[in-house]
């Protein structure tokens, strides 16, 4: 079976162009594990059941039949969009991010080794529940952050799989078991089987500390069922924090024009915020990403709102703490405009975000925020125990659907 056939975006990225494109293909994970849009539970969940077993019936996927490590690889091109609002000194052509995949032990929840870092919607939190308990599988990895002296296990990956990031030395000597392309990036998979390997990776594992990353609901899924005390052990993707092919960057909000008007934002925004900064009647997308860029330099703490009406920066006081930017926006929106968070479009950069604005009719408000740290998101979360607002931050590049999947109870 053709890996590229089978694989698909991470279930809650797909657009309705995504589903089509993929859920005609016979044995994608297209096929058991986004919910299309419209469609009820229950009868999602049916669907996805007999898609699944289907798929693994004809041999679709490969078990493996011992256990072990894996060292999942994303090579990809950040699209122009992306790129532009990528700190300078961090802008690579291409990157390689590796990852070593694990199951993941929630008993470390309880002792403080784990944290989210922001807020998840329930109702997406009760469909992966429920895709759980109905097929029994986890189907992508966790993203979880940690951090080790030196580099020490990335540099060891690097040597087992013989190949140099630093020197932009992406191709390995090691083949992978799976190589998968998908919208132009490549998803590797390569397994682990030294002992002595094994054992040095264990070893510096013990007491790491984690930061979810991505995957916020399917984690919050899978510690609601361990607490119901299911067996329960997710897939998890650990990364090196700080690691240049790993790109921390803020989701922009846009506010479509027919629930709240753009004049009716910017007037209420200048009478609750007592000092704003007026970017003249029209900007463009460089400057606003420029703005942007100067705002992150500065640890200033704000955002920018982006109307018809004009262009504004509502700054706060300067500091480390950078999920004050939504917390701000979000008192804003869910305060003094009584908005939920559902009726906002989340996009993953400046300039979706003022194209999409446009687009509406009517014309919209778009709520570009500068960029975040990952010390800053750390400490809010370990240091501060403070959640920001849902959907805070996107890290890139996003792992697939269908590359590696296992039982929820990390059995088999």
């Amino acid at each position: 079976m053709d890996p590229d056939s089978v694989v698909c975006p991470v279930y809650d990225t797909l657009s309705p162009a995504d589903e089509a494109k993929f859920g005609v293909r016979r044995f994608n994970a297209a096929g058991f594990v986004p919910r299309p849009h419209g469609i009820p539970l229950e009868q999602f969940l049916l669907a996805s059941v007999g898609h699944l077993g289907e798929a693994l019936h004809a041999g679709a996927y490969v078990q493996d039949p011992t256990p072990g490590f894996y060292v999942y690889g994303i090579r990809y091109r950040p699209p122009t969009d992306i790129l532009e609002t990528i700190e300078p000194d961090r802008r690579r052509a291409e990157y390689l991010l590796l990852g070593l995949v694990g199951v993941l032990d929630l008993d470390r929840v309880g002792h403080g080794e784990i944290a989210l870092h922001e807020r998840t919607f329930p109702d997406r939190v009760e469909e992966r529940v429920a895709l759980a308990d109905a097929t029994g599988m986890n189907f992508a990895p966790i993203m979880a952050g940690y951090n080790v002296p030196d580099h020490r296990l990335n540099n060891r990956l690097e040597e087992l799989l013989g190949l140099d990031r630093s020197l932009l030395a992406f191709d390995s000597t090691t083949a992978p078991v799976v190589s998968a392309r998908m919208n132009g990036t490549n998803h590797l998979l390569w397994r682990v089987d030294d002992p002595s390997a094994l054992r040095e990776i264990e070893k510096e594992l013990v007491g790491v500390r984690l930061l979810i990353l991505d995957g916020h609901h399917r984690f919050t899924a899978a510690v609601t069922r361990h607490h119901e005390g299911q067996p329960t052990r997710p897939l998890v993707m650990l990364v090196e924090g700080g690691d240049r092919a790993l790109q921390l960057l803020p989701w922009h909000r846009v506010l479509p024009g027919d629930v709240v008007a753009p004049e009716a934002v910017l007037g209420s925004a200048r009478e609750t915020f007592s000092a704003t900064v007026s970017l003249g009647p029209t900007h463009s997308v460089e400057s606003a990403v420029a703005r942007l860029h100067e705002m992150t330099a500065q640890h200033r703490r704000g955002f920018v709102l982006a109307s018809p009406e004009g262009f504004l920066e509502v700054p706060g006081e300067p500091s480390e703490d950078v999920g004050a930017d939504f917390d701000r926006l979000h008192q804003f929106l869910e305060q003094e405009l009584n908005l939920d968070p559902h009726e906002l479009e989340f996009l993953r950069s400046p300039r979706r975000a003022l194209e999409s604005a446009a687009a509406s009719s009517p014309r919209g408000t778009a709520f570009l925020l500068p960029g975040l740290t990952e010390a800053g998101v750390e400490e809010r979360a370990f240091g501060q125990g403070r959640l920001m607002a849902h959907k805070s931050t996107m890290f890139l590049p996003k792992v697939a659907e269908g590359v590696v999947f296992a039982p929820v109870d990390g059995v088999g």
